[in-house]
């Protein structure tokens, strides 16, 4: 069905079938021909690499992917070149038009996917993302009239919330990396310094320490802005918490995760805030097992809480819809800690906890990425939980 094993791929073509594999099964239950995959990262997970020039930082030259049930992967791309050395498909078509999306070239390659039930799945529901203008895709439906356009979503989901051995060593990876790079960054934070310096800083650091790209740094100042991508020229206040929100990527895949300093010695109040959102954090991953639902750990951290205020008596959540969520490909995935998520957890699946309390003018909101694993699970973020406290 494809090539065989690449010198510079990024997984095994033993991965590669097994998602193949996999899809089909799901496809096979919802009575699916095939599924027309256009996301950028959907894209990358059934070809195993990329063919975008810039990730999402591009919009020029889309990518389609096409997975049909009982015969070879198609793509249609202007990226070839990208994906040769990457990719085990080997039905690539090339188009060359920059003005217009290739409708012709996508239609004969659905043509081509054999459509016995004309039933096509797509990228439809929550969390997903089509990589084709919209018009181009009313086009599409309007020149398949026969073709019923199914939401596939709940199959993308579903494969990509179960995580692979491989995908898993490049997460372990991920946080590895993303934990040295902020310990080193917090050795450097100085008197003077500002929330886009801090950030700049914690970028690089993750490029130092092996990194291929940061997801994202936010800085979880208790003040306005702080989150803000475009970071600001603000200089950091002493006696604030610097709570450093961020993932490195190693290949295609991240962590998200915090961890957070005292700028000046940590007053008794943020450590007792420090310690007691600890111990909710423990609490909610000490339950992670197979069989349990996102909303049962929901209502664990919420009931946690509550029963810190014997150590800290004022102490509130965090206004939030969730506390925790999954982890693979973009720093926020399916599915999330949330009272109306009843998914249930299975091996495989890597999902963080991340309760946040306040009490008076201090708050934490901590984060621990775990995989779930046959007894229970296991822990990726191993950097330290102490609260650092800095000259500052």
């Amino acid at each position: 069905m494809i090539s065989e094993d690449l010198e510079y791929a990024m997984f095994s073509r033993k991965e590669m079938e097994s998602r193949y594999a996999r899809a089909r099964e799901l496809m096979g239950r919802r009575g699916i021909d095939a599924l027309l995959i256009s996301g950028e990262e959907n894209f990358q997970y059934f070809t195993g690499t990329a063919a975008s020039l810039a990730l999402h930082y591009s919009l020029t030259r889309p990518s389609i992917f096409i997975l049909p049930a009982d015969r070879e992967p198609i793509i249609v791309t202007q990226g070839r070149d990208n994906l040769v050395l990457g990719s085990y498909v080997t039905d690539i078509r090339q188009y060359d038009e920059i003005l217009s999306f290739p409708l012709t070239v996508v239609l004969e390659a659905i043509g081509d996917a054999g459509l016995k039930r004309n039933r096509l799945g797509v990228e439809l529901g929550l969390e997903q993302r089509m990589g084709m203008p919209v018009g181009a895709y009313l086009d599409l439906v309007s020149r398949m009239s026969d073709t019923e356009f199914v939401d596939a979503a709940d199959i993308m989901v579903g494969l990509r919330m179960v995580k692979s051995g491989e995908e898993l060593a490049y997460m372990k990876r991920a946080a590895e990396v993303t934990g040295l790079a902020r310990q080193r960054l917090f050795g450097q934070v100085v008197p003077g310094m500002t929330e886009r310096e801090v950030a700049r800083r914690m970028r690089q650091l993750v490029l130092e320490e092996g990194g291929d790209r940061t997801s994202f740094v936010i800085l979880q100042l208790d003040v306005a802005g702080s989150k803000n991508q475009f970071h600001y020229d603000r200089p950091l206040q002493a006696g604030t918490i610097l709570a450093v929100d961020a993932g490195a990527y190693v290949g295609m895949y991240t962590v998200d995760y915090v961890r957070m300093a005292s700028l000046g010695p940590a007053t008794d109040t943020q450590k007792r805030v420090h310690s007691a959102v600890l111990d909710v954090n423990e609490k909610m991953a000490d339950a992670l097992k197979p069989g349990v639902t996102c909303s049962e750990i929901y209502r664990l951290g919420a009931r946690a809480i509550e029963d810190s205020r014997d150590k800290v008596a004022d102490l509130t959540r965090l206004s939030g819809a969730r506390m925790g969520h999954g982890q693979g490909m973009l720093l926020t995935e399916p599915p999330s800690v949330n009272p109306e998520d009843h998914t249930r957890l299975e091996p495989g699946m890597v999902i963080s906890t991340e309760p946040g309390v306040r009490s008076g003018n201090v708050q934490f909101q901590w984060e621990d990425v775990h995989v779930i694993t046959e007894e229970g699970h296991e822990q990726l973020t191993l950097e330290t939980d102490k609260l650092r406290e800095l000259a500052f």
